[in-house]
Parts: C-alpha cells; sequence; structure tokens
C-alpha cells in the first residue's frame, strides 16, 4: 500500500521520513523559517517536526482530489444535462456571435486602439503625477520635476515609434511581409482585448438592445444572476441539485445555496432575482424545499418560458359538478405551472380583497357555489352591492340579503345575532354529547349530515363587506350617540369567525377596499385564510394577507392589472393544510353566472330530496325570536369577544439574515458611531471579507475606509447604528 504525502496547512515544507513500518514515506511538515534542516540537530525547538499530516491510501486520495474537483466545478451546468431546446438555443447564440465577428472585431479593435492612445498620452504627460501634485497645492514645486519627465517620456515614445518602424522595414526587406501580417494580427488582438466592452467604462457603459434569460444554456449563467441580485457573494457559487429540465410550460431546477445562505433571504428578493434573469417576476416562481428532501438552503426554481397567467381562464369543474361535499376542500384554480389548487372551507374563514374589477366577486362565488351543490349546508347569503351577481343563490339560501341600505344592514343584524345564538347553542349540546360521537368538542361530518342534530354546516358569503360595516348610523335611533349599526356588524362577525369554525361555521368575505379602518384587526386577525388579488399598494396588500408578509416577498401590488382572477392565497392559521407561510399565487377557475345558477338549480333539488331546504329559499323569511336571557348572555359574550385585548393578526416573521442575527445582543446599546470591520468580525469569529460580504447583502454598507484609534492607517469600518437599524427591521 502506498501512501501519499499531504501539504502543510501553514505552508511548511514536506519532508518525507522513512516509514519503519515498512511503506514508501510518511507525509510530516515543518513550520516556517525554523524549519529542520540538516546540520540543526542541536537546535532544540527547530529540530522537532510538527507533525500534522494523515496517512491515508492511494484510492481514498483520489476520491477526496474527485470530490474537491467535482465541488470547484459544481456551478457549471455539463453538457449532457442540456436539452435539446437548451442546446439550440446554446448553438443560435453561438452562431449570432461568429456572424458578427466580421462587425464586431474591428470595432473592437477601434475602442483598444482609442484605449491604448489615450493609456499613452496621460503617460507622456505624468497624468498622475501632474493631479496628484495639483490636488496637493504643490504643483508650483513640482513643475519641473514634470517637465523632466515628460520630455524624457516623449523622447521615448519617440525612439520606440523609430525603432519599430526601421525594425519593420528590414523585416520587410528581408522576410517579407508574412512576419509584419502576423505581428499586426497579434497587435490587433490586443488591441481587440483592450477594447473589450467593460461594465462602468466612460462612453462604453450603455448599449442598444436588452437583456434576455440566458441560465439555461449554462449554470455560471444562474450563479452570475445570483451574485448580480446580491443573493450570493462574489466568491459563492450553487450547487445543483436538479439538473434544469422542462416542466410544463417553462423550466424547473433545484438548487443549494451556500452555507449561511438562507432560501427566505431569496424568496423576499425574488423582484431583484427575476431583474438578473430578465424575466417578468410572474414568471418566476422560488420555493423553498421543505421536509426530508429539502433544507434551510434548498430552493426550487421555475421560469416560465411566456406570461403563464395570459391564456384564457380555466372553466371550473364546479360547472359539470352533480354534488358536493363541502367537508373536501374545493376546486379553485390552478398555479403558473399547472398544478391545481383547492382551498379548504371547514375549520376557516376567508378573506378576499382586491381594487374594482379584478375578478373579486367571480372567485367569492366558487366556495359558494361548492356550498350549494351541497345539501347538508346551510348558506347564508348578503349582496352589499345589491346586484344580479348573488341571485342565482335565492333558490338555496336560508338568508339571501341583496343591496346594502339600513333596513337591509338591519336585517343582517339580526340574521348574525340568529346565528351567534345557534353557534352559542352547538357548543352547549356539543359538550353534552358522549365522547365517541363528538371526541374534540368540534362537529363532525356525522353530526353535520344527521338532521337530527340541527348542526349542519353553515356558510356565511358577504360581498361588499365594507358596505355593512361602514355604515355609520345609530343602531338606537333614540340614542344618537350609541353604538353604530357597522359597529354592531363588526362584532358579530368578529364571534362568529372566531368562535363558530368548531360548531360549524364559516364566514367568506370579500371586500374592494381592504382597509384597516374598514375590516379592524380584531375582525380580519380571525380570518384563517387569505386572497389578495391586485392592491394598489404594499400595505393594502398587507391589509389583506396579514402584517410582515411584504417583507417576506409577499405582494399583491406587483401583479398585473390585466391578470383578472390571480391573486395570492395564503394560509394564515394553520387549521387547513395550506402553507401558513408562502403564499401561493393562483390562477382562480371561472364560472359564469349561467353554470352558477344551474349549479343552484341542481343543489335545490338536492336539498327537497333530502329536506334541507329552509328558510328565505321556501318564503319563510321570518327571523327567531332569542329568548331575553339568551339574548342577554349572547350579548355579553360577542361584547367580550370584540373587545378581547389578544393579539390579533399576528406578524409573519420574516428571519434576520444570519450575519444581523450572530450581531444581534453583542452590539450594546451605549455602542454608537464607526467600528472596524476587523473588531466586529472578531466577535462572531469570521473573517473580515465574509462579514463585509454577508453585511452588504443583508443591507449594511460599508463605511468606507477610515482612520481609528488605535490603527495607524485607515481601516474598513461600519456605522453600529446602521447595523442595529437593520436588527430591528
Amino acid at each position: 500500500m502506498s501512501l501519499t504525502q499531504q501539504k502543510d496547512d501553514v505552508g511548511g515544507e514536506r519532508i518525507p521520513l522513512p516509514d519503519t513500518a515498512g511503506h514508501e514515506a510518511a507525509s510530516v511538515s515543518t513550520v516556517g523559517p525554523g524549519a529542520e534542516k540538516p546540520g540543526a540537530a542541536d537546535t532544540v525547538e527547530a529540530a522537532t517536526p510538527v507533525l500534522d499530516g494523515e496517512l491515508i491510501t492511494e484510492a481514498e486520495y483520489q476520491r477526496s482530489r474527485v470530490r474537491r474537483l467535482a465541488e470547484s466545478a459544481a456551478s457549471r451546468l455539463p453538457a449532457q444535462w442540456q436539452t435539446a431546446e437548451s442546446a439550440r438555443q446554446a448553438g443560435a447564440e453561438l452562431a449570432g456571435r461568429v456572424v458578427m465577428v466580421p462587425v464586431r472585431y474591428p470595432a473592437a479593435v477601434g475602442r483598444g486602439l482609442t484605449v491604448s492612445a489615450r493609456a499613452w498620452w496621460a503617460w507622456v504627460r505624468v497624468a498622475d503625477f501632474y493631479e496628484a501634485s495639483k490636488a496637493a497645492d504643490r504643483l508650483a514645486d513640482k513643475w519641473q520635476e514634470i517637465a523632466v519627465v515628460r520630455r524624457r517620456r516623449g523622447v521615448i515614445s519617440v525612439l520606440t515609434v523609430g525603432v519599430t518602424g526601421l525594425g519593420g522595414l528590414i523585416a520587410e526587406l528581408t522576410a517579407g511581409s508574412l512576419p509584419l501580417v502576423v505581428a499586426g494580427g497579434a497587435v490587433s488582438v490586443i488591441l481587440a482585448v483592450a477594447g473589450q466592452r467593460k461594465d462602468g467604462a466612460g462612453g462604453r457603459s450603455t448599449r442598444l438592445g436588452s437583456r434576455s434569460l440566458a441560465w439555461l444554456m449554462n449554470g455560471d449563467h444562474l450563479v452570475i444572476a445570483f451574485r448580480d441580485a446580491k443573493l450570493i457573494g462574489r466568491d459563492e457559487s450553487l450547487m445543483l441539485v436538479k439538473a434544469p429540465r422542462h416542466d410544463g410550460a417553462g423550466w424547473a431546477l433545484t438548487i443549494d445555496l451556500p452555507p449561511s445562505r438562507k432560501a427566505s433571504d431569496v424568496i423576499g428578493k425574488r423582484e431583484a432575482l427575476a431583474s438578473a434573469l430578465a424575466v417578468d417576476e410572474v414568471r418566476l416562481i422560488v420555493e423553498r424545499v421543505r421536509g426530508d428532501d429539502g433544507h434551510a438552503g434548498r430552493l426550487a426554481l421555475w421560469v416560465g418560458d411566456a406570461d403563464p397567467y395570459a391564456a384564457e381562464p380555466v372553466p371550473g369543474p364546479l360547472a359539470s359538478a352533480t354534488s358536493w361535499d363541502l367537508w373536501r376542500p374545493v376546486p379553485f384554480g390552478t398555479t403558473a405551472r399547472g398544478a391545481a389548487v383547492t382551498l379548504p372551507v371547514v375549520w376557516t374563514s376567508l378573506l378576499i380583497g382586491a381594487i374594482p374589477r379584478q375578478g373579486k366577486t367571480f372567485v367569492a362565488r366558487l366556495p359558494l357555489t361548492a356550498a350549494a351543490l351541497d345539501p347538508h349546508v346551510r348558506l347564508i347569503i348578503a349582496d352589499g352591492k345589491g346586484g344580479k351577481d348573488f341571485r342565482p343563490f335565492e333558490q338555496v339560501a336560508h338568508r339571501f340579503i341583496r343591496g346594502s341600505r339600513e333596513a337591509d344592514a338591519r336585517r343582517l343584524i339580526h340574521v348574525l345575532e340568529e346565528c351567534a345564538a345557534d353557534v352559542a347553542d352547538r357548543f352547549d349540546r356539543l359538550a353534552d354529547m358522549d365522547d365517541e360521537l363528538c371526541p374534540e368538542s368540534k362537529v363532525t361530518p356525522e353530526i353535520t349530515r344527521d338532521p337530527a342534530h340541527g348542526m349542519p354546516l353553515t356558510v356565511i358569503g358577504i360581498d361588499e363587506v365594507q358596505n355593512f360595516l361602514g355604515l355609520n348610523v345609530p343602531l338606537d335611533k333614540d340614542n344618537l350617540k350609541g353604538k353604530k349599526i357597522g359597529g354592531r356588524i363588526c362584532e358579530l362577525l368578529t364571534y362568529i369567525a372566531k368562535t363558530g369554525p368548531a360548531a360549524g361555521y364559516s364566514l367568506i368575505l370579500a371586500t374592494q377596499k381592504p382597509d384597516a379602518q374598514v375590516i379592524p384587526d380584531g375582525l380580519r386577525g380571525q380570518l384563517g385564510t387569505r386572497f389578495a388579488l391586485k392592491t394598489m399598494t404594499w400595505q393594502a396588500s398587507e391589509t389583506i394577507l396579514g402584517a410582515g408578509t411584504y417583507k417576506a416577498g409577499m405582494d399583491a401590488s406587483k401583479l398585473l392589472t390585466s391578470h383578472k382572477g390571480v391573486g395570492l392565497l395564503l394560509g394564515a392559521d394553520g387549521e387547513t393544510e395550506l402553507s401558513a407561510g408562502d403564499a401561493v399565487t393562483v390562477r382562480t377557475h371561472l364560472l359564469h353566472i349561467a353554470a352558477i345558477r344551474a349549479a343552484c338549480e341542481r343543489g335545490r333539488v338536492l336539498r327537497e330530496q333530502a329536506g334541507t331546504l329552509t328558510g328565505d329559499a321556501i318564503g319563510k323569511r321570518d327571523l327567531a325570536v332569542l329568548d331575553p336571557t339568551v339574548a342577554a348572555r349572547l350579548a355579553d359574550e360577542v361584547t367580550a369577544t370584540a373587545t378581547s385585548p389578544e393579539p390579533v393578526d399576528a406578524e409573519l416573521v420574516h428571519e434576520l439574515p444570519e450575519v444581523l442575527a450572530l450581531l444581534d445582543g453583542l452590539i450594546g446599546h451605549d455602542e454608537h458611531g464607526l467600528v472596524p470591520t476587523g473588531a466586529l468580525a472578531a466577535r462572531i469569529g469570521w473573517d473580515v471579507k465574509t462579514l463585509g460580504e454577508a453585511l452588504r447583502a443583508a443591507g449594511v454598507p460599508s463605511a468606507g475606509k477610515r482612520r481609528v484609534q488605535g490603527h495607524p492607517n485607515p481601516v474598513s469600518v461600519v456605522d453600529v447604528d446602521v447595523v442595529r437599524s437593520a436588527i430591528d427591521g
């Protein structure tokens, strides 16, 4: 077995020693200038070798070498991984470059000649010395010295030109034109290299044309895009976990970020990455890979070949469904990649918000249509707009209110009081049921489907809810300064949204005015599922999706106005299978009013057969009269729920970048001003370069180089006040 020598990490000289075990050699190292030398046996410290090697077999060494080479080239996309389409794309670009060589090469040579002439002239004129003397106000003292250098360099230039010309003439007479042609070609190549278009070069930074998606041709393009987007450092790379492959109408791949880089940071800067890739952000999907196959630094990327939301809307399957079980999630729409998205209705409530004419009403009618197709669901509809959009549901609705006038709002109050009393009564009856029938103090499918229990799933849908909540009319006409109608409706909705899901109640609220004053935090915080279509501002988007969603990269204001029915779907309470951390961009199904009317007709027939058609649908519009004792108890419970101080609409916490998390707590509150970057790096055990790159990626710029106490020369510094502000958000 042969042994392989290993390189000493501290730069010492490798000295092979005899292998007493019969092997060829073992590897040791000596350190620094005091390394062991012949004749230095009497020197105690220098004669003692530092053993830091490890005996490994040749096979182990070759395996480690192959692994290191693979890691160093991890960012490059091997040619065999390319698909036929990406190979054609690469070939087309290469052919275009070849065709343009006769035009681009002379232009590059001309630019190189200009650059070289400017550099020569600056050298002859001693421009650097001249500007430095002028800046130091010592031009008069240095003028004679500058003039001498200028004359000397001028003479050198003339002699160089003369010698070059004479040499060329001699070569022409003795060897012909071939040497001159070869020399001219070499000079032209040098000039072309010098004349390359470089970012930031004066007069050459702007070009006519446009950027286009190119990363599919080579994995390094993706690395460059991540660096340009400030998502990884200049010395960092990416690992391709899965090669790019065509997935549906786009390209998909899985990558691992460098150590300490988090997928959540990339998701929060999706727009910057889309810009670096030269695509619209609606074509880019960035998701963290979770579970056993993923980790905090693994990302799944998908880039669409074209705008995935520009196609015609997909008709919803509910249009042809004969019935529906609302305990199953409702078909809601599809993602950009064509994956089906379903919407849970049980155990949660839904808030839909958007600017006008973005499909808000169409979206709200999807779960309501599913509820209409389930004969064991009690449906309550309040149309705050008063048009015909919800008229088909009159056939099956237990309570139906059309319009938002004062009389309509007062009837809505009575309906909601009736529902609130039913919620309280259900909990009383659930508490008396045996554990086998009701194991968790919640309704079950068996309970809701058995007419003997009188606890059907109940869905309350209110469109343009802001028209009811904003009604500033006194509830008691004899007390003009008392509670308003809108306030009372808000109290009742908050109570039902908070306590009703376990009793089988769900709210579906839609509004075109997602304003915190219109829908207070106390109500909005109880709505566990959010869907935001196009909004005007990111603040309006956060009002719908929840605090902190904008910082986490979820912003409905970035959706295009032309994408009607497209929005961000987010689960905010963890009660359903919807992710409570990442919103899904969904193109909702399309159900025209004719299809909804037909579905409601089928739902009415199903209810007639099941004996569950009740209330307004059969002409019984009279509301139940609450017992005074029950009404008093209910009033206290509703008021207590609406005024509860418990936190609502909890903010989605955006994790701090690692460098800020490490520095948090290490910077004293009494520490202000500039601190050397090296001193800050020492606190967390990082090197200066890594810390600087991490701080820039976290949005903390360097304060440049300054003179600080204890350092003779200027050093890189960081403003700790800026760091603390970044930590505090």
